[in-house]
């Protein structure tokens, strides 16, 4: 799955820790694996906070040459993972979330040193066995099946209610909306190994966002990742960085804020995780499609079951309103995963 969600503050608000052992435990803890990218470490903080615990993000990335091998054909040890040191800690962790390819020879590591002292709950396609793990978390989209697997119409994120209607109170709130007129928050992602954001898409986007303003008097709040390319975020700036609110990508990523009290949302649909979290606010989500670099199956599949959902629809410069039950899929996922712990 592709990561890029604009939540790029949690790479600053939870650095890599290591080792762990060097950690004051208040609760049994939980570990996050993942090479640390923000897409990730939102699924897994957003799974980890939802089941209730603390967490430890541990960098994790392969060596080389296994970084160039199938995961089939990597040993089990820690001599292939990069600064293994991070996970010496001879304590068992209660719980392991790991997220990207890199993650998976160190999560299986920890299950083979530690056994049933510890869950181990993998996000995303594993491209191993999945029945490896004790838990393997994907959407429905990816096309896994196995007795283990839990299936989700999205991404997990950490977009809950209780974020939020705490996010709806920020000072920046009073920053983005305009009295009278309707706000519309347009996420921006960026360049992936399927979508190359060429100068004909950003065109078309500026175009539509133009129409879209001209015809509803809607005040936008445009917040690009760290994918967004310069030109794009150079492009729109220029064409609607006077009257409406462009982030600079400098100063407190308004983010959650803009999700909270938009009326709707428009965004790329480079990255699953910005739909799903888009989508967990039930507000309508508008979804500007890109030009394949290459061909795309799981993004299709995707955004294909969430137009048949009622979730999103194309973005076609206007301004729509429709209702749809927002997905639930990481409170579903961690009451299972709560429900296995209870077990011991």
């Amino acid at each position: 799955m592709v990561t890029g969600s604009p939540v790029s503050d949690l790479r600053k608000e939870e650095r890599p820790i290591a080792p762990p052992a060097m950690q004051t435990r208040v609760h049994p803890p939980c570990w996050t694996l993942s090479i640390g990218v923000a897409g990730m470490l939102s699924q897994m903080q957003g799974l980890a906070r939802a089941v209730g615990r603390e967490f430890l993000n541990i960098e994790t990335r392969l060596r080389s040459p296994w970084r160039w091998l199938p995961l089939n054909a990597i040993p089990c040890s820690p001599h292939v993972i990069r600064h293994h040191e991070a996970l010496a800690d001879d304590s068992s962790p209660e719980l392991v979330i790991s997220c990207g390819r890199h993650s998976v020879i160190p999560a299986l590591w920890l299950k083979q040193k530690f056994g049933d002292d510890v869950l181990t709950v993998h996000i995303q396609d594993p491209t191993i066995d999945p029945s490896r793990f004790d838990l393997v978390v994907v959407p429905e989209h990816d096309q896994v099946r196995g007795s283990n697997v839990i299936e989700t119409a999205g991404a997990l994120h950490r977009v809950s209610q209780s974020v939020l209607e705490e996010a709806a109170q920020s000072p920046a709130a009073q920053q983005l909306r305009v009295p009278g007129r309707p706000l519309v928050c347009v996420i921006l992602g960026g360049p992936n190994r399927y979508y190359s954001f060429p100068e004909e898409d950003i065109a078309r986007l500026a175009g539509k966002l133009d129409m879209l303003v001209r015809t509803s008097g809607a005040r936008l709040a445009i917040i690009g990742s760290r994918r967004t390319p310069q030109s794009l975020r150079q492009r729109l700036y220029n064409s609607f960085g006077n009257a409406h609110f462009v982030w600079d990508g400098q100063s407190e990523n308004p983010y959650l804020t803009a999700l909270a009290i938009a009326d709707a949302i428009v965004v790329t649909g480079d990255s699953v995780s910005m739909v799903s979290e888009a989508a967990a606010t039930g507000r309508p989500v508008l979804v500007e499609y890109l030009s394949e670099r290459r061909r795309a199956r799981r993004f299709r599949r995707f955004h294909d079951s969430f137009r048949r959902r009622g979730i999103t629809r194309p973005f076609e410069g206007r301004l729509e309103t429709w209702s749809y039950e927002p997905p639930r899929d990481t409170e579903a996922v961690a009451h299972i995963i709560r429900e296995r712990l209870s077990q011991g």
